[in-house]
């Protein structure tokens, strides 16, 4: 994350540390049966026809504005707020936190309305978010669309502090940005976040759900489309499309100082990333990641499709002396992006990238600016296993280990590997960053390192593999099929690119797909 700035405007409250390992959707499912049990009450919203002194408890009496009707719930009780459709320019502080998983404070739509709060000529104009949220718990944003807010640290979405249980869902998000000018050229003081939550306190922000959004058409300067940062644990975000954006699309971040929390807790982990679609978020003065985790720790990226943005997949820490670790890059699709498919590694002297697995993706003619780059781009990194994915590069080279920075306990296995060339003998592993050699061929690169051992070269085999959309799935002819690691163990919750089994006939295939061949 590039020098995100943070306007806390809101009070935040303190509490003690807790760590939950409980998915967010358990958490969704199960009511707390330790709290006394409260009456959910509905109110509604009405802007075409509702009046502010009106009771808000039917749609005949409803409320005109949104602020009114987050003032009538009740802080530890839950409550739905139905607002009908219509544009509402209105910038929201939520004042109270609900009752427990099943007994939330719930922002939505009326009858599948669309319902729009617009940032030109808002109410509250004090406050650069359009949605503010300070330490609360229990609380849904469903089916709302937020949009145009411009101004410097514009927000969609802005929550800090801590609490749990923390839902957005099905909401569009747009046109959120620090200026309307396109193609201005941003420094480290302009940004704006579209949606981000930020743990500021030594209790974590937790069991935080972000999924089915749409995250567009936004000009976030230094910062990024939905950012997650500081004392957060415990999230899944998912099935999200974040796509336009001029900087990196989903950041999960840590070690930052301004957040407030805690050295040893500041940082984004225990989450999945997954199945989230991410496309053309390109900076114009940095290289953005469609997905980065920057110093974020036990983290699964996993069954994502990333294309078109600067680099695909990002993972490394930017905050000397610490590391981004246990981080698990599995059975995604990333293509055709503008600079390599996968990013990895610390840039900083005293940072790594560690413990972490890179598998069964499918990395396919990355590095679209042309020049001397391949499919993986590494820094400084430890104890990083690569296993399963297709390699396939728009050139000659498929790795670069870069120079200056530093690599070891690396293991490669099983990858099937294919470049322009169409030739084994004439493909580029550039390892200047490890021990200064480059090596012209699959071969060449095994007798030396030791590595890949048993990965080979040839045609992956797709259903297609025409830009700008191909179809990565593996044919019913592809040699990738049934060809991984033997003794591949599936992890709890491991998938495959489409969410089926990730091991088929008792072999793993190489690649994203597992097929059904």
């Amino acid at each position: 994350m590039k020098n995100l700035r943070v306007l806390l405007v809101l009070l935040i409250a303190l509490g003690g540390c807790k760590k939950n390992s409980e998915s967010p959707a358990a958490a969704e499912a199960k009511a707390d049966s330790k709290k006394a049990t409260f009456a959910v009450t509905n109110y509604y919203v009405n802007g075409a026809s509702g009046n502010d002194a009106n009771t808000g408890l039917t749609a005949a009496a409803a409320l005109k504005t949104i602020q009114a009707a987050l003032y009538k719930t009740t802080n530890g009780a839950g409550s739905n707020i139905y607002v009908a459709a219509g544009t509402y320019k209105e910038r929201l502080y939520w004042p109270n936190s609900g009752a427990s998983a099943s007994e939330k404070i719930t922002l939505t739509n009326y009858n599948g309305g669309i319902v729009t709060l617009d940032g030109v000529n808002a109410t509250n104009d004090a406050q650069n978010s359009m949605i503010g949220i300070a330490s609360k718990s229990h609380i849904k944003i469903d089916n709302i669309r937020i949009a145009n807010n411009i101004r410097s640290f514009a927000s969609g979405i802005y929550i800090s502090g801590s609490g749990t249980d923390v839902h957005i869902t099905n909401c569009k998000i747009y046109n959120i940005g620090w200026t309307t000018n396109a193609s201005a050229i941003p420094t480290s003081t302009d940004n704006a976040n579209p949606l981000v939550l930020i743990g500021t306190t030594s209790t974590s922000y937790n069991q935080i759900y972000v999924g089915g959004n749409e995250i567009y058409n936004c000009n976030t300067g230094y910062s990024e489309g939905l950012t997650l940062g500081g004392n957060v644990e415990n999230f899944l975000i998912e099935r999200n499309v974040v796509h336009d954006i001029k900087n990196i699309g989903i950041d999960m971040t840590g070690h930052y100082a301004w957040t407030g929390a805690p050295a040893n807790v500041n940082f984004a982990r225990n989450g999945n990333v997954k199945y989230n679609t991410v496309y053309r978020c390109v900076s114009p003065v940095a290289t953005s990641g469609g997905i980065y985790v920057d110093g974020g720790k036990w983290i699964n990226i996993e069954g994502n499709t990333s294309y078109e943005n600067y680099a695909g997949i990002s993972v490394g820490c930017e905050n000397n002396n610490n590391n981004a670790e246990g981080i698990n890059i599995r059975s995604n699709f990333v293509y055709n992006n503008i600079e390599a498919g996968l990013l990895i590694g610390s840039n900083q002297s005293n940072g790594k990238v560690i413990n972490s697995t890179v598998s069964n993706n499918t990395l396919y003619q990355n590095y679209s600016k042309g020049g001397w780059g391949g499919e993986i781009h590494m820094q400084n990194m430890a104890n990083v296993s690569f296993i399963n994915n297709i390699i396939h590069s728009r050139s000659n080279i498929v790795v670069i280990a870069s120079l200056g920075y530093t690599s070891t306990g690396l293991s490669f296995n099983y990858n099937k590997y294919y470049s322009l060339s169409a030739s084994a003998s004439n493909v580029t592993f550039d390892w200047g960053g490890i021990n200064g050699t480059t090596y012209s061929s699959l071969a060449a690169f095994k007798t030396a390192t030791g590595l890949d051992a048993n990965s080979t070269y040839g045609i992956p085999g797709y259903v297609s593999g025409t830009l700008p959309t191909p179809n990565l799935h593996l044919s019913s002819t592809s040699a990738s099929v049934n060809a991984g690691l033997p003794t591949y163990v599936v992890q709890t919750g491991e998938f495959d690119i489409d969410g089926g089994a990730r091991k088929v006939n008792n072999r793993v295939d190489i690649g994203a797909d597992e097929s059904a061949y």
